[in-house]
């Protein structure tokens, strides 16, 4: 799970928006568009006080991309995007131990300058762009972002357990009759971090036993988490099958007791539960951890 990252860099420009549009080759949107579309350390350029452009790349390269087309330049704070559970809360403990002023997104934007930075708050996962409805609480730092970064690093863990006091402890553990461990293990590893559904904290190998008797190899994670473990075990069993074939079984386990499938919500079956478990996966995941998990497993139904 990522606590925080760097949004997009701000630059104010003005110019010659026609030149400008040409060497970017973008095209214009509104603020609030242009960030929602960022990713980290992108550029977010607005022309003329009025409209913005994004451009892919990192704040010092569009700029020197742009300069000669350019009569006037002002760089905004610096923006760290900051995940927790309660957003509210966790702006007031900001707010107070880094002298800050909490503001509207847009408006710190705009009041901002260089030497300063921005914090903004959601409960979203950071792990792809985040949109500024998303965005619960702003915090305007009149510090620049060396102070407020090597500081927030220190902070980050003091502030999550100061808004959220009760963590879950959750065990996932993976099962594979065909022994396709590398490849299971790496489709689980790639949707927890994607999905930002936990802190790892532990992983390595141990024993089962489904009967007596019986004793079986797992893989286990251990996660700690705010997400409601039954949400967890869904989001999973999206990856136990592909169609009509299973790839493995995965087991999540909170105060020594397994959640049952019946218990994640109304299904007639655990088929019905896996295809609307994978429906949600797929509409959850990022388009790049999509992409890598459909490539392993279509190396896994080709090796049969």
């Amino acid at each position: 799970m990522r606590g925080f990252r760097f949004g997009p860099g701000i630059i104010f420009v003005k110019g010659d928006e026609s030149k400008i549009l040409e060497k970017t080759k973008a095209t214009f949107l509104s603020l609030s568009e242009a960030l929602a579309k960022s990713d980290e350390l992108d550029t977010v350029i607005v022309l003329n006080t009025q409209k913005a452009i994004l451009v892919k790349t990192y704040p010092w390269v569009a700029l020197q991309d742009i300069i000669h087309y350019t009569e006037n330049t002002e760089s905004k704070g610096i923006i760290i995007l900051i995940r927790t559970p309660n957003p509210s809360r966790a702006s007031k403990i900001i707010e107070k131990r880094f002298n800050g002023k909490l503001l509207d997104p847009i408006e710190a934007i705009i009041n901002s300058s260089y030497n300063e930075t921005i914090l903004m708050l959601t409960r979203k996962p950071i792990t792809r762009p985040i949109r500024i409805e998303d965005v619960e609480a702003t915090v305007l730092i009149p510090y620049n972002f060396h102070h407020v970064y090597k500081n927030i690093i220190l902070e980050i863990p003091l502030i999550l357990m100061e808004t959220l006091s009760e963590w879950n402890e959750v065990i996932i553990k993976i099962y594979d009759t065909a022994r396709k461990y590398q490849e299971n293990i790496e489709r689980l590893i790639i949707a927890v971090e994607d999905l930002d559904l936990g802190f790892i904290v532990g992983e390595g190998w141990d024993w089962d036993y489904p009967r007596p008797l019986l004793k079986v190899p797992v893989y286990k994670l251990k996660l700690f988490t705010w997400e409601n473990p039954k949400r967890i075990k869904f989001l999973l069993k999206g990856l136990e099958y592909v169609g009509y074939r299973r790839l493995c079984d995965i087991d999540v386990i909170v105060e020594n007791r397994k959640i049952e499938w019946i218990e994640v919500g109304k299904f007639k079956s655990k088929f019905e539960l896996a295809s609307k478990a994978r429906e949600e996966l797929e509409r959850s995941l990022s388009k790049e951890a999509l992409e890598k998990i459909k490539d392993i497993e279509k190396k896994l139904l080709s090796e049969g």
